[in-house]
């Protein structure tokens, strides 16, 4: 009996397991069930273009840095459909609207449908910009959200036309983020690992039935199917929020993996970490809000993967940081004992001395490909529990500040471009 009890592994080191398993397993198998999927199907367009008008929205806050960059890329589209731009401004303090009203005036030709420019008496928001620009979009129309800090290609408006043609039961379509950085530094490498990992799940599950996330910074939807419903301001998420809508209402919310759009990853830790909080705070309001389709029987494979995409974000935090916590405890006892000639299970031993060694690979995580794959991971559900921190102080996160370092670097990029031509 001494020597049964004697194996046993410390209550620190099964506690670690148990949490680190129930934590990670989830989104390793739902991760590799949707990458699998995603190798060997593709999900594509027709080619028969909707017959519906596109309205382009950008919602502007003091954008006088890069909006004209970004009206030059928007007048790049080559649909031939009908389409028009809607700028939202959310009560700007800057000279953005001035420098919008120049370029007009420059470009009268830039656009076959005169741009129009919709004022919010305060600022509020993008969610609140976006249900403001919901009120000045016809029925029948296709909406296109996009934002002022990326780039998009001239094809995009007809890919997204085509996802919409005539028999289609596609409701929405989310673009996908393409870095522009080259080479990536190592705080963008840490970005897009991250996002590497989780556009495999976008895409599978698309192929599936539909995915709950999406990107704001590019994303198209039927806006009949929104009616007079609008978007909660207080759960952020606006992107994610419209798939998970448009899904409730019988139609597809998909992925699409060449629907790209540029940016530069903010290269600015504050800023990145502020705007990754956000998203985390806003997916995670989300998926407790829509906890009704966790089991519903009516969408099964959806809510298999809703259901999956809770525990991801909801749960698995909380299990991590435990399993982290029994980790270093029992690294510290496990040295203790060892430094007092204490006997103990060898299978003590070697948990310590692999939890130290998957410290160590991540530390060096820049020079080591797992090592960027595990801080990656650990950033993620670091970001998740600080959202939980800030539920207790009830910090506020409906408002955000734009950042700024990957806009500088947008406008220099554009800068040495425009250089390069003369």
């Amino acid at each position: 009996m001494f020597v049964l009890v004697h194996a046993m592994i410390d209550p620190l080191g099964a506690i670690q397991i148990g949490a680190g398993l129930l934590a990670t397993f989830p989104l390793i198998d739902h991760w590799w069930r949707m990458r699998r999927i995603s190798r060997w199907r593709k999900l594509e367009p027709g080619n028969e273009k909707t017959d519906s008008p596109i309205v382009v929205v950008l919602p502007i806050w003091n954008e006088e840095k890069i909006i004209r960059l970004r009206l030059d890329n928007l007048a790049q589209q080559q649909y031939t459909g009908h389409w028009s731009l809607m700028i939202v401004d959310s009560a700007s303090t800057d000279q953005g609207l001035q420098i919008i009203d120049t370029w007009l005036n420059e470009n009268p030709n830039a656009f076959s449908n005169a741009p129009s420019i919709v004022r919010m008496p305060q600022r509020l928001g993008k969610t609140a910009a976006v249900n403001f620009a919901l009120d000045h979009i016809d029925l029948e129309s296709i909406v296109v959200l996009t934002d002022a800090d990326v780039l998009i290609s001239p094809d995009s408006l007809n890919r997204i036309s085509r996802w919409f043609g005539s028999g289609s039961d596609i409701g929405a379509v989310s673009g996908t983020p393409y870095p522009i950085s080259d080479p990536l530094t190592s705080a963008e490498r840490n970005e897009e690992t991250y996002r590497r990992f989780y556009i495999d799940q976008r895409i599978g599950e698309s192929i599936i039935d539909s995915t709950p996330i999406f990107e704001g910074s590019l994303l198209a939807f039927r806006r009949d199917v929104i009616g007079n419903n609008r978007l909660d301001m207080t759960t952020n998420a606006d992107d994610s929020q419209i798939a998970i809508m448009i899904r409730r209402s019988g139609l597809k919310s998909i992925f699409d993996s060449e629907l790209i759009f540029h940016e530069y990853i903010p290269t600015d830790f504050v800023e990145n970490n502020r705007r990754s909080i956000r998203r985390a705070r806003g997916l995670q309001n989300l998926f407790w809000m829509n906890r009704d389709l966790w089991l519903s029987q009516k969408e099964d494979q959806f809510s298999r993967i809703l259901r999956r995409q809770a525990w991801i974000h909801l749960i698995s935090p909380v299990l991590v940081m435990i399993s982290l916590v029994a980790m270093f405890a029992h690294i510290g006892l496990t040295m203790f004992r060892i430094q007092n000639g204490i006997s103990m299970p060898l299978a003590d031993i070697v948990l310590a001395f692999v939890s130290s060694f998957s410290i160590v690979v991540f530390l060096m995580g820049d020079w080591i490909p797992f090592g960027r794959t595990l801080q990656a991971y650990l950033r993620g559900q670091s970001i998740l529990m600080h959202v939980y921190l800030d539920r207790i102080i009830r910090r506020n996160a409906a408002i955000w500040e734009p950042t700024q370092s990957n806009r500088d670097a947008l406008l220099e990029s554009s800068k040495k471009k425009k250089g390069s031509d003369l």
